[in-house]
């Protein structure tokens, strides 16, 4: 079965989607004859194997709305067309690629979010993804919820299919190096310590979290970069929270893990849609750490399961996050209960095998059913 598989970059380019989409390469790679048609971030199409996956990265003239320009990209969608095309969305890009190429295959559309940003263009973008959408055999969404609180994917529902995205629990486990990383942590914070990893944006709702901390007997680690760092540092100064608070910017690969496994909860306290699925709670969790969330109508509460594998309070609500935080600090036998719980669900539900293998069984009923052999798309789960 030939597959191609579309999206904006590849690695060695980082990002969420990026990083979703090399790890699902890396799972189907020796189940399909795979390509891989990017942009690339300059002028020039490149041909590449990278990591055992034939990678042709198109080169791009320019950048409108965050979207890459790239003249050639729909002539090459259609030269390297396979029996399934894989779209990765949001990439305004390839949808209008697509549109107007009119390669052969059938279509599957990995639905990672909704155009949220750019209020304006997705405006103007909305009868081009719409028609786009109609095209596809099937979308691939990552939680269930996210189907019906979607302003579009709601009227695609037959479509869809729930693959969520998964990691390796065995690169969250602690060796020796981690854990003396862990014990100087400890020893400098304490062994109550909360733990944020993310973006500094506005969405993540770290300010709910620093005003919640004013009633929380412990400390609160922050890692991450982001356009928030100079207002989240003033907000520290301003509520004397400095010696509670420590915003830590970017670390290494050891130091973030060192930092989950020093944490006594990880909290992800984000207030809008943007957050569509919270990978960085399956990470806490494959390091058997409780999570406190939001309630969102999105993936992040198809991970985080209230009084399971953690606690979910109402977004933008500091009183309840302070109570949720001071419970599980308060509390070592139930932090370990959902921590243990939380990595056995990443383990059986979570991981990137389980991502690969379900993503080849949609391809291959889809490649079938073009032969008139099977004809059946797997049904959404029940909310």
């Amino acid at each position: 079965m030939k597959v191609l598989q579309v999206g904006k970059f590849y690695y060695p380019y980082r990002g969420g989607i990026e990083t979703y989409l090399r790890d699902l390469c890396l799972g189907l790679k020796d189940r399909v004859d795979l390509k891989v048609l990017v942009s690339n971030t300059n002028h020039r199409t490149v041909r590449e194997t990278v990591e055992g996956v034939d990678v042709i990265r198109a080169g791009r003239w320019g950048r409108l709305a965050a979207t890459s320009i790239c003249p050639s990209f729909p002539r090459l969608l259609k030269q390297n067309a396979g029996d399934i095309i894989s779209i990765q969305h949001p990439d305004p890009l390839a949808a209008i690629s697509y549109l107007s190429a009119r390669p052969p295959g059938k279509m599957v559309v990995a639905y990672q979010s909704d155009i949220i940003r750019q209020r304006f263009t997705k405006y103007l973008y909305r009868p081009f993804l719409l028609s786009f959408l109609s095209r596809a055999q099937a979308i691939i969404v990552t939680s269930p919820l996210f189907i019906e609180s979607s302003p579009v994917l709601h009227r695609f529902r037959d479509k869809c299919v729930v693959i969520p995205i998964g990691i390796n629990p065995n690169d969250y486990l602690s060796h020796p190096s981690i854990g003396e990383k862990t014990k100087e942590i400890q020893r400098r914070h304490g062994d109550r310590i909360v733990l944020f990893i993310g973006r500094l944006a506005l969405y993540k709702g770290i300010e709910y979290l620093l005003k919640a901390m004013e009633g929380v007997d412990g400390k609160l680690i922050i890692v991450g970069k982001g356009g928030r760092l100079g207002a989240l540092a003033m907000m520290v100064a301003s509520h004397h929270l400095e010696d509670k608070v420590f915003l830590m910017g970017e670390v290494s690969r050891d130091d973030l893990l060192a930092y989950l496994h020093a944490c006594s909860v990880f909290c992800l306290p984000s207030i809008t849609r943007n957050e569509a699925f919270g990978i960085v709670q399956l990470e806490a969790m494959a390091c058997s750490r409780p999570v406190v969330s939001t309630r969102l109508d999105t993936g992040v509460n198809y991970i985080n399961l209230d009084r399971e594998t953690g606690l979910v309070v109402p977004p933008q609500d500091s009183g309840k996050l302070r109570d949720a935080l001071n419970e599980l600090l308060s509390n070592p036998e139930l932090r370990k209960k959902l921590g243990r719980q939380g990595r056995e669900r990443v383990k059986r539900e979570f991981t990137k095998e389980k991502m690969a293998v379900r993503t080849f069984d949609l391809y291959q009923n889809l490649a079938l059913a073009s032969l008139g052999q099977r004809s059946e798309v797997p049904k959404v789960p029940k909310v």
